[in-house]
């Protein structure tokens, strides 16, 4: 078989993969979905608002960590980057992010102060809730989706692709990006938040290009973690300031 005709090859089996690894990651989801309905968690969350949700990523991410660990032993496949390590352009990369999010937010709640369109969350700012959802979100919500999203597809993708060509590390990061999207869609009902879906693949692009250049899943994990720290903490700060 000739290079070109291998290449094109590689390609239909990398589509493959990403529509097997959007099954993978839909069924992972859904079990933790209903694993984390299973209980009762009244007792600390009497709003309902971050307990469940809190299961739902845990039980995803081991699913993820469990997939991670079979095919590292059946298709000897590595490179899932999941341990830390020390990488100035991951610091770099995790630092410009939060800023420009930051600013991003700074300018959306203040614009949103005297226009009035920015949309509260309905629940008391307690010291459980406000606790509870800011720790889920720093704690869980970053690493659960970032192996899961992140890790798992682009280091199975590449492994049919040439990892040190620029066109496909660039197919893998904007197709881990695109699933990562697609997860933001109600696969029940279709309903398409057109917003959060855009949202989620821009961030899922910056996410994986920092995965590919640091080559550990840890600063994409800090990266998504405190984006959603930042939306969420910000729209607390609005509530207090001007509601």
């Amino acid at each position: 078989m000739g290079t070109e005709s291998k290449r094109t090859s590689n390609y239909g089996i990398a589509v493959l993969l990403f529509v097997v690894l959007f099954l993978i990651q839909f069924l992972f989801s859904r079990l933790g979905f209903y694993v984390s309905r299973s209980f009762d968690y009244s007792s600390v969350d009497p709003d309902g608002i971050f307990a469940q949700v809190s299961v739902h990523h845990i039980i995803q991410m081991l699913c993820a960590i469990a997939a991670i660990l079979i095919i590292r032993k059946v298709k000897k496949i590595d490179g899932f980057k999941l341990r830390p390590r020390f990488d100035s352009k991951g610091i770099k990369y995790t630092l410009i992010f939060c800023a420009v999010l930051a600013a991003y937010y700074l300018i959306v709640y203040i614009a949103g102060s005297f226009t009035g369109t920015i949309n509260s969350y309905d629940y008391e700012l307690n010291s459980v809730n406000v606790t509870g959802t800011l720790g889920f979100q720093l704690l869980l919500s970053g690493p659960s989706e970032e192996i899961l999203f992140r890790s798992l597809p682009i280091t199975m993708v590449l492994s049919v692709l040439d990892p040190d060509t620029r066109r496909d590390r660039a197919i893998v990061v904007f197709g881990a990006a695109l699933l990562f999207a697609i997860a933001h869609i109600d696969m029940i009902t279709f309903s398409i938040p057109w917003f959060q879906v855009c949202y989620a693949f821009v961030l899922g692009i910056a996410y994986g290009y920092t995965f590919i250049r640091t080559k550990s899943v840890i600063y994409p994990m800090i990266m998504h973690s405190m984006s959603n720290v930042i939306s969420v903490g910000g729209c607390y700060l609005y509530m207090l300031l001007f509601l």
